[in-house]
């Protein structure tokens, strides 16, 4: 229909000079440009390496901590949970490096697997900003880019020593030679764990709370011309750590996984069809080994069960940006991936296995009416092919407006619809699985606006609808079993504010959330209705810089099944506070988290640390590392 109707849109007479776009590059999947045509319909938060970099983040959880539409939970097994604008992982996509990262069997993802040290930028968008990275979107794509090699050499060397004997080291560089590249980067860390205060000032250790962690990333390119470039890529992620048993509200278990394995490869590239046209691609795959040891005694002497997990991912996905005309932009998508999950709930017994593909072809027409006006229509098909039950098919369209009126304002409209496929876990768990699920449908609307002023200022209106959401309910038996729940909904608003003057920068942003359960006519769990978000750099003379950083958020409620009771959730604040000093050869710094030592959980029974300190060093023995 746009092809058809182009010439009712008048075009501006005088051609403008075009952008300058952003570099293109490999592990860039969703590039985001400053043109009306290159924007998302989505809202976008970027932070770029050092801004990163000022918070001296252990892990990716700690940054986006600070994103615009982000909670942060701790879950029953230790993984740090994102949520998106009140959507977990199960419905936002996580990229590192172009690579979609999440555990096959449950559908999730562990924020504390992607260590913060070498990260280049991190791109948070939130909404549904495009039909071509297929389903389980609904909430927004998270894309993390690792260092690239520069025009000179880099070896960068790091270390860090905190309380309860926590240490790490990181090593990280990489070179060029004409038209072949190196990066890499090694970080380890190791800790006893973090303490929780109390109210009789007193604090303790948090059982169960130590870990050790090592990420491995290695990146090799090749560019053979100016608009091409090949890319292979691998990473090791070990970890072992303990799973804090939960504090009054539930039974406490003692649980630790004496391994959490992560490796990935891949290998792809993107290539210029012209001066307005890219096709990328790439193939991975990842492998996940875990090991879970439980035991019926706190000191871990009673030796109960071991459970593992043995799932792989096999994918591929291709990207095509067709630029047709001046004013045509044609967006085709093709993902494929392939699941396959091994359990097994005690040593010497058989390996449960389930396989499951997924399939997602999507195009996407931009049609630029004028400078300042663009449409967008696009359509999905989404398709599942299950272990058990019939293949799932999944129509998912989407339609917006960006209009930029005046030089430094911006307005976008847009309607989506967006699927979420069932959790392996959730069809084929011998427990509690479920293979009659249906897929979960969610339908979003969304309006935004962004300012360049004197200020940077940002502003979004959102509402989400469920379908068919899928839940664990407990039976009368005392299981729990996956069901369709019913419907729910999600709406809100989002604002936000940044200022940089010689010597400052300030990041404000603030979350509204009015959500329910409409099925059960309660609110869903542990979503504060409001978040304000805050980081201030301040660099008041050469070399000195001091960061503070924090989040305050309402009270919310969780839904305790077992006793059939809804527990309140109380309002928490923490700040974090970062100073260093430095210049082009490196840096030592001190950081402070949780300054107030605030006992704060964001689920219940699940503490988050009190107050801790770390202090470290950064040396850039070939260059400055940015």
């Amino acid at each position: 229909m746009l092809f058809v109707f182009s010439p009712l849109f008048p075009q501006e007479k005088q051609e403008k000079p075009e952008e300058p776009r952003q570099q293109k590059i490999t592990e860039e999947i969703l590039v985001v440009g400053r043109a009306p045509g290159d924007a998302p319909l989505a809202s976008v938060a970027r932070m770029e390496a050092r801004e990163i970099e000022s918070l001296k983040p252990r892990d990716l959880g700690q940054v986006l901590a600070l994103a615009p539409g982000a909670n942060l939970s701790i879950g029953q097994k230790n993984e740090t949970i994102l949520l998106l604008r009140g959507m977990d992982a199960r419905r936002i996509v996580l990229l590192l490096d172009g690579i979609p990262v999440y555990e096959p069997y449950y559908g999730t993802f562990d924020l504390k697997t992607v260590a913060a040290g070498d990260i280049a930028s991190v791109q948070v968008t939130a909404g549904p900003a495009s039909v071509l990275y297929g389903p389980n979107a609904l909430a927004g794509l998270v894309n993390v880019v690792t260092h690239r090699p520069g025009d000179k050499p880099r070896l960068t060397l790091g270390g860090v020593y905190g309380q309860n004997r926590t240490v790490g080291a990181d090593l990280s560089g990489g070179f060029r030679w004409e038209r072949f590249a190196l990066s890499g980067s090694a970080l380890c860390r190791k800790s006893d764990g973090f303490q929780l205060p109390d109210e009789d000032g007193s604090r303790d250790l948090r059982q169960l709370s130590d870990y050790r962690r090592l990420n491995i990333n290695a990146k090799a390119y090749f560019t053979p011309t100016d608009h091409s470039e090949f890319l292979v890529s691998g990473s090791i992620y070990r970890s072992a750590y303990g799973l804090p048993p939960a504090l009054e509200v539930q039974r406490a278990r003692y649980w630790r996984f004496r391994s959490w394995d992560r490796s990935s490869f891949s290998a792809g590239g993107f290539i210029g069809l012209g001066r307005l046209s890219l096709v990328r691609f790439r193939a991975y795959a990842v492998q996940y080994d875990n090991v879970l040891e439980q035991y019926d005694d706190p000191q871990l002497q009673s030796f109960q069960a071991e459970s593992a997990f043995d799932n792989s991912v096999l994918g591929f996905f291709g990207l095509a940006d067709l630029g047709l005309s001046r004013v045509h932009n044609l967006k085709l998508s093709l993902n494929m991936q392939s699941d396959r999950a091994k359990t097994r709930d005690e040593t010497g017994l058989p390996w449960e296995e389930f396989r499951q593909t997924s399939t997602s072809a999507g195009a996407e027409h931009h049609f630029r009416a004028s400078e300042r006006l663009t449409l967008i229509a696009g359509l999905s098909l989404d398709v599942l092919d299950k272990h058990i039950g019939p293949t799932t098919f999944k129509a998912n369209p989407l339609a917006g407006v960006q209009l930029r009126p005046w030089n430094g304002i911006e307005l976008n409209l847009s309607a989506a619809k967006k699927s979420r496929f069932p959790s392996m876990r959730s069809l084929y768990s011998s427990s509690s699985g479920n293979p009659d699920l249906l897929s979960e449908d969610g339908y979003a609307l969304q309006l935004g606006a962004r300012v360049e002023r004197w200020m940077s200022m940002e502003f979004s209106a959102f509402n989400y609808e469920f379908r068919d959401m899928i839940d664990s309910l407990r039976q009368p038996d005392g299981t729990r079993l996956y069901v369709n729940v019913g419907k729910a909904t999600i709406r809100g608003l989002e604002i936000g504010l940044h200022k940089s003057i010689k010597g400052l920068s300030a990041d404000l942003n603030y979350t509204f959330l009015d959500h329910r359960n409409q099925t059960d006519d309660r609110p869903l769990d542990t979503l504060p209705g409001h978040t304000l978000r805050a980081h201030v750099v301040l660099e008041p003379f050469r070399g000195f810089r001091l960061t503070f950083s924090g989040t305050a958020a309402s009270s919310s409620s969780w839904y305790d099944s077992a006793q059939r009771r809804i527990l309140d959730v109380p309002a928490y604040a923490y700040f974090d506070a970062v100073l260093s000093y430095g210049g082009s050869r490196g840096e030592i710094f001190f950081k402070a988290s949780n300054i107030l030592d605030a006992a704060f959980y964001t689920d219940p029974g699940f503490p988050w640390p009190g107050r801790t300190f770390e202090a470290g060093f950064r040396v850039h023995v070939f260059t400055s590392a940015y």
